[in-house]
């Protein structure tokens, strides 16, 4: 047993703590243990960078929950590890190389893939070293990353036989193109900016010169590969111009006026430009009509030949402002209007994205959305907040084939190869030989890779080894829960839920947890630009990790944000700090014979205590296996501050310093549970303690690190009941009331005034309640305590008085007391008008009538009270 220090030194505790629960190896699963398995894996963080609050809240919540279970005798596994992140990682590099005056495309592929896997392993090192100093109790042993061999054998296994089975195939469609990123984005990947803009009216004319059609366009850039100018076949403004030929402004062609029931009447002129080459819409319009699709922008982000020699090769905004000009000069343009619309850009690069009809490999997932549609359905998967069923409905029953190609180098690489001599292609596990159809030796690999979140879909089993039957798969596999932020709603969990259906036949995890998201304190959302960014390496540098956590596990309510702030920070310190002077004091008390396989002799504030333990440890597991953090942690808080040290502490300190063992080994078994309870919570201060104070006072057997210890709701001391359980509750309300009357009477708190009480069975705590409440003294007698120089109030069954005489001018009191009658008497007279009243009596609720009738028999307590002091005789009710 060593001495504890006067404050904690949390920066030296966390990495010494750390370093020993991996070296006794806490934290690894135990398949032989021949306890049930629990098990959940982790969000894999981007090699991105540092990790941010949002990795912090969601990691602190792992790390909560899996300690609880692993304390309730689980065999508790949580899996790390990091994700490839494919296009947001290639971005990083290629940045790094732009601050060195090159681009990607002056190495070969193998060059900056190197350069990429550098830059993975130092990132790597750097997210796993931030997870220790969270106190991550992940199992190091089964660290994953997204692109392990064998999690890139699952990924050419679900590829390969999904393309044997027609789920995926490869063939042109419009998809959302990233000219900066030089790839094809999802659906997903794309964010709508609402920006101010222009809406060009512009004027077409009938090419036999007998008018003009005005149609609006937000890009009038790609006018120059329109084919057709539609309306609806219902309105009767242009029922006759149906066939008619329009002159294309600024080109030589010719282009047709038809007819379509998606274009909207109302809006606008009614007639809309059909560009099938670069809008979704209009393709499908185009389909339907037979127009063809010219594609007058390139991949570049420039105009193609197609938009004609004078456009050729501009950048697509440059090109914009030379049409309007044109378009000017010839007086072509109708109007112009300020215009607010929403515009594609890339998540990543921010990039405006450009529809485009690229060939890429597509994925069908209908099948799969239906199944995990059934899975939320029918309960097999259970989201907190339960509201998020209904958003996962709506997409589900909305989903569209999913682009999985990229043109990336970093990621997993398509496994297909083309035959150079007959085209033939070819998908295989690994690289073929030879060209099935013409024996060819020669074959090239598809040169794009796959959508990050592909491999992340796998996750959940591939990292026990799937395709190979593994036991960690049979054991662990489906996880019991996912925690995530409800940002990657479809990104990530849709997809683990199809793959898990489709590959598994089984749901990847029992239940789903949306963390809130973490802003700042004044509920902004965080970002680099507004200065406003809690960066939790500092906030663990400057407070402790232990504080971090409990300040996010505190406000982690379902469904509601975070505003992290310093006060917060430093309220969840002060926690910490509370706890460690408790523990300091009851170690400082303690002889070595005290151990915690001493049988404990009870008082009242021993059966107290056990009471209230008993009820908040039952109340924080509830709360926790509810995902209800913030309730667990409060009640713990609570628990610790105002009933172990602020009540139970103060009532036992006689004990502690003068009485016998068997009343100070209580001492210990409290502070015993709170530690194991706290423990997954903040677990640095704890684990810190637990050395200090239990060390050599454990029973045999037990283990030595409180990371190992159950959880204590068990304990054989919770099971001890007896007592009066009223009486500490009197207590508590009676040095209330003292500590109101001497604030309320404008008495300094350190100055010491006599006090009385005329509930004798109160009298075993004379001693606490003059610590407490710094009192000159505190007598007990029956009767009235009523005098016009006492401070009266009342609590159950009884009063509590100080005197104040010499204290307080009698005149001054006497007008405070008359105030107090006549405020009193009116909110009585308003009560009794209500409760009275037939109205309220006959729409109120019973409860609501009860608690009306209690208030008014509190009030006219008190007013008896204050008519005793002055000498008014009773209020009659």
């Amino acid at each position: 047993m060593r001495e504890m220090d006067k404050a904690f030194d949390f920066k030296t505790a966390q990495a010494r703590w750390y370093e020993r629960w991996e070296l006794a190896k806490v934290f690894e699963a135990k398949p032989e243990s021949g306890k049930q398995p629990w098990s959940i894996v982790i969000p894999p963080p981007n090699i991105t960078g540092s990790l941010h609050m949002g990795h912090a809240l969601v990691y602190t919540l792992h790390d909560i929950l899996t300690r609880f279970k692993r304390a309730g005798g689980f065999d508790a596994l949580w899996v790390p590890g990091v994700d490839h992140a494919g296009i947001a990682t290639q971005v990083v590099v290629e940045r790094q190389l732009k601050a060195e005056g090159k681009t990607r495309h002056d190495l070969t592929r193998e060059q900056f893939l190197e350069k990429i896997w550098n830059w993975k392993a130092q990132k790597q090192d750097d997210i796993e070293n931030q997870l220790r100093r969270m106190g991550a109790s992940v199992d190091w042993s089964r660290k994953r990353f997204t692109m392990d061999p064998d999690l890139n054998r699952a990924v050419r296994r679900v590829f390969v036989e999904s393309f044997s089975k027609g789920r995926i195939y490869k063939g042109p469609r419009m998809i959302q193109w990233d000219p900066v990123s030089q790839t094809a984005l999802s659906d997903l990947e794309v964010s709508y900016v609402e920006k101010q803009g222009k809406l060009w009216h512009i004027r077409y004319p009938l090419s036999d010169g007998a008018g003009h059609v005005v149609v609006a366009t937000t890009r009038p850039e790609t006018m120059l590969g329109d084919t057709g100018v539609a309306v609806h076949p219902g309105d009767e403004r242009y029922k006759d111009l149906l066939g008619k030929k329009l002159r294309l402004p600024l080109t030589d062609r010719l282009i047709p006026v038809v007819a379509d029931d998606f274009v909207d009447p109302q809006f606008g002129t009614g007639c809309v430009k059909l560009t099938p080459a670069h809008d979704p819409n209009d393709l499908a319009a185009a389909k339907r009509l037979n127009l063809e699709s010219i594609t007058v922008i390139g991949f570049d982000a420039k105009m193609t030949a197609n938009a004609g020699t004078k456009y050729k090769g501009l950048d697509r905004f440059e090109a914009r402002k030379r049409v309007i000009e044109d378009l000017e000069s010839l007086g072509l343009i109708e109007k112009i209007e300020d215009y607010t619309h929403q515009v594609s850009v890339s998540q990543r690069s921010g990039a405006p994205l450009e529809p485009l009809v690229s060939t890429q490999w597509f994925m069908d997932v209908k099948d799969a959305a239906k199944a995990s549609l059934e899975a939320v359905k029918s309960g097999k998967i259970k989201f907190t907040p339960q509201h998020w069923e209904n958003v996962w409905e709506h997409w589900l029953n909305n989903i569209q084939d999913w682009c999985i190609s990229r043109q990336l180098v970093w990621g997993h690489r398509i496994p297909a190869w083309t035959c150079d001599s007959c085209e033939k292609l070819h998908v295989e596990m690994e690289a073929p030989s030879k060209c099935a159809a013409c024996g060819h030796t020669a074959l090239t690999q598809d040169q794009d890779t796959l959508d990050t979140w592909f491999s992340s879909a796998l996750w959940p089993f591939s990292v026990f080894g799937w395709p190979e039957k593994t036991e960690d798969l049979k054991r662990y596999y489906p996880t019991n829960v996912l925690i995530t932020s409800y940002d990657i709603l479809f990104f990530w969990v849709a997809r683990m839920v199809m793959a898990g259906l489709t590959w598994m036949n089984e749901v990847p995890f029992k239940a789903v947890y949306f963390n809130s998201l973490v802003r700042d304190e004044h509920g902004q959302k965080m970002s680099k630009t507004k200065g406003n960014v809690v960066d939790p390496i500092q906030s663990m540098d400057d407070f402790g990790t232990d504080a971090l956590r409990f300040s996010l596990a505190i406000m982690a309510a379902p469904g509601t944000d975070i505003s992290i702030s310093k006060s917060r920070l430093e309220a969840s310190r002060n926690f910490c700090n509370k706890l460690w002077n408790a523990a300091r004091f009851v170690q400082m008390n303690l002889t070595e014979n005290v151990t915690l396989d001493i049988a404990p002799e009870f008082g009242e504030a021993e059966y107290w205590m056990t009471g209230r333990i008993r009820e908040c440890l039952a109340d924080a597991a509830r709360a926790i296996e509810q995902f209800r953090f913030h309730e667990a942690a409060e009640t713990l808080y609570h628990l610790v501050w105002d009933d172990f040290c602020s009540t139970y502490i103060e009532l036992a300190k006689v004990n502690l310093q003068n009485g016998s063992t068997e009343q100070k080994a209580a001492i210990l078994r409290f502070l015993d549970i709170l530690l194991r309870a706290l423990h997954p919570f903040v677990p640095f201060v704890t684990e810190e303690i637990h050395e200090a104070v239990m060390n050599g006072r454990l029973p045999s057997g037990e283990p030595s690190l409180l990371a190992e210890r159950s959880w204590p709701e068990n304990d054989p001391i919770l099971k001890i009941e007896g007592g009066n359980s009223a009486l500490i509750p009197k207590f508590q309300e009676a040095l209330s009331n003292i500590l109101r009357l001497k604030a309320g009477n404008s008495i300094d708190p350190a100055r010491r005034v006599p006090a009385l009480c005329n509930l004798p069975e109160l009298s075993p705590f004379s001693e606490a309640f003059k610590s407490l409440a710094k009192l000159e003294s505190m007598n007990f007698q029956t009767g009235d305590l009523t005098s016009p120089t006492r401070a009266i109030a009342v609590i159950e069954g009884g009063l509590v008085a100080l005197e104040l005489a010499g204290v307080k001018d009698p005149a001054l009191e006497k007008a405070k007391l008359e105030k107090e009658r006549d405020k009193l008497t009116q909110e009585i007279q308003s009560l009794k008008a209500r409760l009275n009243n037939p109205d309220f009596l006959s729409k109120a609720a019973q409860k609501a009538i009860e608690a009306q009738q209690q208030l008014a028999s509190e009030k006219e307590a008190k007013l008896n009270v204050v008519l005793g002091v002055l000498g008014g005789g009773r209020h009659e009710q």
